[in-house]
């Protein structure tokens, strides 16, 4: 029986017509008993179960990126946002963007979208404030994942690139070539994902029983406003280890206004293996940021939670390998 109505089942069985359009949703609120007969009547009264099917294609993902990390079409998290908006087409899903600027962080200003509650699931594309993301995930009332950070105290699903084993990969790969004088370059004190790297760094030359010199770990940004600020130390290493390709794009360009010929002067090896409209990215060997498939995990994740699936996993870490576009000069040992 085709015709087959919400309320013949819930006359039958003896509840309201909320209660079977709950059961049959698999919604919470009724209890496993009166679940178990609706779905009893139903099927007796050839009730078309697939009415009630959840229909999980056409999904709204809101996407959530600060302004201090997106410049369309040239930053890293820019090409991720990309990625994620691909794999939701996969999916046949679509993506609503919002890029939160400055003030919104400072003021912790909750994002449109949010308050057009139009989304079924939100990823949040880059590391803010504690408090500015726990508002966030409290205020969404949709399931969250974190794309490449993470955060302690928010029961939120994450997936990141292996910062600490990258960036360990990289200082390596110039160990292996002889250099012993290694710089970072990276503001430890901005996010985790450079602290990571600095401490991957750190176990790299411990290993080799190279103490670090602080005058070696060098800035690349104003922890407060984001602005390039990268030095070239006076007395100079023989290879620098950049905690991103961006940044070794800056030091690249400064080195050679200084003089410096890279890599017969000077190496330099970087992180993500994405530069921008440099020409450096033609010589750059640098750890491979798999995008895609950190993209991937993301969609699948935050999809399988709008499902309904309880499973926390915690952080997922997307390893790759270097890049080796350009050998570093292998210095004699």
């Amino acid at each position: 029986m085709s015709d087959v109505t919400m309320k013949d089942i819930a006359a039958a069985v003896g509840v309201s017509v909320v209660s079977v359009s709950n059961a049959l949703a698999g919604r919470k609120g009724v209890s496993d008993d009166v679940r178990f007969r609706v779905e009893k009547a139903a099927r007796e009264l050839g009730y078309d179960m697939k009415k009630n099917e959840p229909n999980f294609q056409g999904m709204v993902i809101g996407v959530l990126v600060p302004e201090k990390y997106i410049t369309v079409g040239q930053s890293f998290y820019w090409a991720l946002y990309q990625r994620v908006a691909y794999e939701a087409a996969k999916s046949q899903s679509v993506t609503m963007l919002e890029i939160l600027t400055f003030s919104m962080e400072e003021t912790e200003e909750m994002p449109k979208l949010l308050r057009e509650k139009t989304i079924s699931g939100l990823i949040i594309i880059g590391w803010m404030t504690d408090s500015y993301v726990k508002k966030i995930v409290d205020a969404a009332q949709v399931p969250t994942v974190f794309l490449d950070f993470q955060m302690k105290g928010v029961r939120c699903d994450a997936v990141m690139s292996s910062n600490y084993v990258g960036m360990y990969k990289v200082t390596r790969y110039l160990l292996e070539r002889g250099h012993r004088d290694i710089a970072f370059v990276g503001s430890v004190g901005d996010n985790d994902n450079i602290m990571d790297r600095y401490y991957g760094y750190r176990k790299a030359l411990m290993e080799a029983g190279i103490p670090e010199r602080r005058e070696w770990i060098l800035e690349d940004r104003d922890v407060q406003d984001g602005h390039v600020i990268i030095e070239v130390p006076e007395n100079m290493p023989t290879a620098f280890a950049c905690n991103s390709d961006w940044t070794a794009g800056l030091l690249y360009n400064e080195l050679v206004k200084q003089g410096y010929r890279v890599p017969e002067d000077v190496s330099i090896v970087g992180y993500d293996n994405y530069l921008y409209d440099n020409s450096f990215a033609e010589q750059l060997t640098t750890y491979n940021v798999d995008m895609k498939q950190m993209a991937h995990q993301a969609v699948k994740l935050l999809r399988g939670k709008i499902r309904g699936a309880e499973r926390h996993w915690g952080t997922i870490y997307v390893d790759l390998s270097l890049i080796h576009i350009s050998e570093p000069t292998r210095l004699q040992l």
